[in-house]
Protein backbone atom coordinates (compact mmCIF):
# COMPACT_ATOMS: atom_id res chain seq x y z
CA UNK A 1 0.00 0.00 0.00
CA UNK A 2 1.58 2.99 -1.09
CA UNK A 3 2.88 5.94 2.15
CA UNK A 4 0.26 8.50 3.19
CA UNK A 5 0.84 11.65 2.24
CA UNK A 6 0.70 14.53 5.20
CA UNK A 7 -0.54 17.21 4.04
CA UNK A 8 -1.46 20.66 5.74
CA UNK A 9 -3.45 23.66 4.35
CA UNK A 10 -3.82 26.76 5.74
CA UNK A 11 -6.42 28.82 4.11
CA UNK A 12 -9.26 31.22 5.83
CA UNK A 13 -11.81 30.28 3.29
CA UNK A 14 -14.06 27.39 4.24
CA UNK A 15 -15.30 26.89 0.84
CA UNK A 16 -11.67 26.42 -0.82
CA UNK A 17 -10.68 24.06 2.43
CA UNK A 18 -14.10 22.17 1.04
CA UNK A 19 -12.51 22.65 -2.76
CA UNK A 20 -9.25 21.43 -1.40
CA UNK A 21 -10.06 18.17 0.24
CA UNK A 22 -12.69 17.24 -2.80
CA UNK A 23 -9.85 18.29 -5.41
CA UNK A 24 -7.35 15.77 -3.31
CA UNK A 25 -9.91 12.81 -3.18
CA UNK A 26 -9.70 13.26 -7.19
CA UNK A 27 -6.03 12.51 -7.20
CA UNK A 28 -6.50 9.35 -5.99
CA UNK A 29 -3.27 8.97 -3.79
CA UNK A 30 -3.94 8.45 -0.09
CA UNK A 31 -3.51 11.88 1.93
CA UNK A 32 -4.19 12.65 5.35
CA UNK A 33 -5.30 16.27 5.41
CA UNK A 34 -4.96 18.70 8.10
CA UNK A 35 -6.35 22.38 7.69
CA UNK A 36 -6.03 25.75 9.75
CA UNK A 37 -7.75 29.06 8.96
CA UNK A 38 -4.43 30.89 9.40
CA UNK A 39 -1.05 31.22 9.47
CA UNK A 40 -1.06 32.00 12.92
CA UNK A 41 -2.94 28.49 13.53
CA UNK A 42 0.00 27.07 11.02
CA UNK A 43 2.68 28.03 12.98
CA UNK A 44 1.20 26.87 16.29
CA UNK A 45 0.63 23.47 14.58
CA UNK A 46 4.16 23.04 13.45
CA UNK A 47 5.26 23.39 16.67
CA UNK A 48 3.45 20.52 18.22
CA UNK A 49 3.37 18.40 15.22
CA UNK A 50 5.02 15.79 13.65
CA UNK A 51 6.44 16.66 10.14
CA UNK A 52 3.93 17.00 7.37
CA UNK A 53 5.23 16.45 4.17
CA UNK A 54 3.60 19.15 2.28
CA UNK A 55 2.29 22.80 3.39
CA UNK A 56 -0.05 24.20 1.25
CA UNK A 57 -0.53 28.28 2.11
CA UNK A 58 -3.07 30.78 0.89
CA UNK A 59 -1.11 34.43 0.81
CA UNK A 60 -4.50 36.40 1.66
CA UNK A 61 -5.36 35.30 5.15
CA UNK A 62 -5.90 37.19 8.49
CA UNK A 63 -3.87 37.10 11.71
CA UNK A 64 -0.84 36.07 9.24
CA UNK A 65 -0.33 35.93 5.66
CA UNK A 66 1.18 32.90 3.56
CA UNK A 67 4.24 34.87 2.77
CA UNK A 68 4.97 35.72 6.13
CA UNK A 69 4.23 32.09 7.44
CA UNK A 70 6.63 30.81 4.31
CA UNK A 71 9.34 33.25 5.84
CA UNK A 72 9.18 31.45 9.15
CA UNK A 73 8.89 28.06 7.91
CA UNK A 74 12.15 27.80 6.17
CA UNK A 75 13.74 29.81 9.63
CA UNK A 76 12.32 26.69 11.39
CA UNK A 77 15.26 24.15 10.96
CA UNK A 78 12.52 21.58 12.06
CA UNK A 79 10.34 22.47 8.63
CA UNK A 80 12.23 24.18 5.90
CA UNK A 81 12.81 21.38 3.67
CA UNK A 82 9.36 20.81 4.14
CA UNK A 83 7.82 20.92 0.10
CA UNK A 84 5.32 24.56 0.32
CA UNK A 85 3.11 25.42 -2.32
CA UNK A 86 1.37 28.54 -2.85
CA UNK A 87 -2.36 28.01 -3.62
CA UNK A 88 -3.89 31.87 -4.00
CA UNK A 89 -6.97 33.70 -6.04
CA UNK A 90 -3.55 36.76 -5.69
CA UNK A 91 -2.10 36.15 -8.98
CA UNK A 92 0.58 38.16 -10.14
CA UNK A 93 4.40 37.90 -11.32
CA UNK A 94 5.93 40.13 -9.05
CA UNK A 95 3.96 37.66 -5.59
CA UNK A 96 4.84 34.22 -7.38
CA UNK A 97 8.86 35.66 -7.87
CA UNK A 98 8.60 36.65 -4.38
CA UNK A 99 6.90 33.14 -2.84
CA UNK A 100 9.84 31.19 -5.19
CA UNK A 101 12.37 33.39 -3.67
CA UNK A 102 11.39 33.42 0.00
CA UNK A 103 10.93 29.01 -0.11
CA UNK A 104 7.73 28.22 -2.36
CA UNK A 105 8.42 24.71 -4.28
CA UNK A 106 5.43 25.42 -6.16
CA UNK A 107 2.83 28.56 -7.28
CA UNK A 108 -0.19 28.06 -8.51
CA UNK A 109 -4.24 30.21 -8.58
CA UNK A 110 -7.09 29.22 -7.71
CA UNK A 111 -9.02 29.37 -11.06
CA UNK A 112 -13.04 29.61 -10.74
CA UNK A 113 -13.50 26.73 -12.50
CA UNK A 114 -13.30 23.62 -10.32
CA UNK A 115 -12.00 21.48 -12.61
CA UNK A 116 -8.60 23.50 -13.45
CA UNK A 117 -8.48 23.94 -9.41
CA UNK A 118 -8.39 20.31 -9.09
CA UNK A 119 -5.77 20.12 -11.71
CA UNK A 120 -3.74 22.51 -9.88
CA UNK A 121 -3.95 20.60 -6.89
CA UNK A 122 -2.84 16.98 -8.78
CA UNK A 123 -0.22 18.90 -10.03
CA UNK A 124 1.08 20.35 -6.59
CA UNK A 125 0.87 17.04 -5.44
CA UNK A 126 2.24 15.17 -8.30
CA UNK A 127 5.66 17.94 -7.63
CA UNK A 128 5.33 17.19 -4.22
CA UNK A 129 5.64 13.32 -4.74
CA UNK A 130 8.20 14.15 -7.76
CA UNK A 131 10.74 16.23 -5.39
CA UNK A 132 10.27 13.26 -2.46
CA UNK A 133 12.22 11.07 -5.23
CA UNK A 134 14.78 13.17 -5.81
Amino acid sequence: MPEILKIVLADDDEDDRDFFQEAVQLVKIPVALTTVNNGLELMHLLKISEKFDMIVLDVNMHLKNGIEALVEIQADTKHKDTFCAVLTTASNKHLEEDAIRKGANIFKTKPYNFDEYAANVRTIILACLASRKL
